[in-house]
């Protein structure tokens, strides 16, 4: 599969973006790791408390397992992306237009080429792209593309170098 013109990217790397790609990335990521049975193992644990409670009037395993359910589904996430905004308001990318050029030889950003041999891989979460490269992810949105069609052919040449995940 060859494109005959490059395909360009460029969008606005704003806190809007950001807080999109940070929610994106981390509920993807969850779903598709084994912390999420570490969550299970707490609503076991309640399960197990309510009945304890119930039966025997002792509510100590309750307790623990609702603050731990509360603390990994409520205050942990809250807590991350904090950390995560506070990293993001400190970067020097903050409100920067990104700008990316994707062609049969690889990607280039800023005069960086990455070959596509160097890309881990390119996934569709929701809509938007996560694009693997050198440990870390990037988050691409779809209005970053020119129209459905930049979005189908970019899709289709990660697919022919095999570095779209499906």
């Amino acid at each position: 599969m060859s494109i005959s013109e490059p395909i360009n990217i460029s969008y606005l790397w704003n806190r809007d973006n950001f807080e999109k790609s940070w929610e994106k990335a981390y509920a993807h990521h969850y779903r598709h790791s084994a912390r999420r049975y570490i969550g299970w193992f707490f609503i076991a644990l309640a399960q197990f408390g309510v009945v304890a409670a119930l039966k025997e009037g002792r509510v100590g395993m309750l307790i623990f397992a609702t603050v731990m359910l509360l603390y990994w589904y409520v205050l942990k996430p809250r807590l991350l992306k904090k950390r995560a905004i506070r990293a993001f308001e400190a970067s020097a990318l903050k409100d920067h237009v990104i700008r990316l050029r994707v062609s049969e030889e690889g990607i280039e950003q800023a005069g960086e080429k990455i070959s596509w041999d160097d890309v881990d891989g390119i996934e569709d979460v929701q809509g938007d792209l996560i694009l693997y490269y050198g440990g870390k992810n990037f988050y691409i949105p779809r209005s970053g593309f020119d129209s459905p069609e930049a979005v189908s052919a970019f899709k289709r040449l990660a697919k022919s170098k095999g570095k779209l995940y499906v």
